[in-house]
């Protein structure tokens, strides 16, 4: 074939991996849009009934969450991502506890510093988003049972299936480095605000390296896990009993009084602990992460996206389009 014809089967062959990469991200818009309508409809019903349910709405925000967007919208996604066939195969590297001490310790350090850069950019940007400050009032202020479903049990789960295995199994064929870079921005787009989005990529995207050198998702599962526990359970825990200390408990009972007061000071020193060794930790993945930073690498794939189209056959087509202008939508 000459010159001209290997150009059109070039255009043909990005044409379907456009449709490739579109139909990947309509299985990520079916999740959004089913999850998400439905605590809609949800809402909806309440309120045709007329109950003040504003006592308790941070359980039904959870309940809700973990009913729709987890027990529902995650198998209306498996079951359309079952139609989407898979490009490349991951690999299966058996790493040793050496390995997997300076990758715990590498992580660390990206969602520390993530978060600082995050609250930065927030700050720049006007601000941290309602979204985001709702949720940390879930958190602190919702049912700790409801909040451990959610945050540490469902999340890790639904999030690393939908943006690890049924992402990269369906696009590692066109290389690791495509698919690490995809799954951490598509991350950190999805939590929709700019103070989660700079550590989530980071984590994102060391999630999937992981996922794509292991092969075996439990490990970032469980990886995720401990990152929103340490979140969402951990430093909660230890803040509650300061936070009650400074405002004396409600109560001028002295023995109260006392009680609170040893219990903020060992919460105090517990939090102050944890947030030593968490500094401690994220300094040294930093300097591990530069030390090691020459053993990072990424196998290319089975076919091989031209230079100055990858961005606009993985990014501009429609159902990738559509969903990342629903995640940028809610940064705003």
């Amino acid at each position: 074939m000459d010159g001209s014809q290997w150009e059109q089967v070039e255009l043909a062959q990005l044409k379907v991996d456009r449709r490739h990469f579109s139909r990947v991200a309509l299985g990520f818009l079916i999740y959004d849009i089913v999850g998400i309508g439905l605590q809609l409809c949800g809402v909806q019903a309440l309120r045709l009934t007329g109950w003040d349910y504003g006592p308790y709405r941070t359980t039904l925000n959870w309940l809700f969450n973990l009913m729709f967007m987890y027990i529902l919208a995650l198998p209306a996604a498996a079951c359309y991502f079952k139609t989407v066939p898979k490009f490349g195969e991951v690999r299966h590297e058996r790493w040793e506890f050496t390995a997997w001490l300076v990758v715990v310790l590498i992580g660390l350090a990206m969602g520390y510093f993530g978060n600082i850069v995050g609250s930065l950019v927030s700050g720049f940007t006007g601000g941290i988003s309602a979204d985001y400050e709702g949720l940390m009032d879930m958190i602190f202020e919702g049912n700790m049972f409801l909040t451990f479903l959610n945050v540490v049990i469902g999340a890790p789960i639904v999030e690393e299936l939908l943006l690890r295995k049924f992402l990269i199994d369906r696009t590692i064929g066109y290389g690791e480095k495509l698919s690490v870079l995809l799954s951490g921005t598509l991350f950190g787009l999805m939590h929709g605000n700019f103070q989660q989005f700079f550590y989530a990529f980071a984590l994102g995207a060391l999630f999937a390296y992981i996922y794509c050198k292991t092969g075996k998702i439990k490990n970032t599962i469980l990886f995720h896990m401990w990152i929103n526990f340490s979140g969402s359970i951990l430093v909660p825990g230890l803040l509650r009993p300061v936070v009650a200390a400074m405002d004396g408990g409600g109560t001028e009972e002295e023995m109260f009084q006392a009680a609170v007061g040893l219990l903020f000071v060992a919460a105090g020193l517990a939090l102050l602990s944890y947030m030593l060794l968490q500094l401690v930790a994220a300094v040294a993945g930093l300097i591990l992460f530069f030390v090691f930073k020459r053993y990072i690498c990424f196998y290319p794939g089975i076919r091989q996206l031209p230079r100055g189209k990858r961005l606009l056959t993985v990014l501009v087509n429609p159902g990738m389009l559509a969903f990342v202008g629903l995640c940028i939508w809610g940064f705003f």
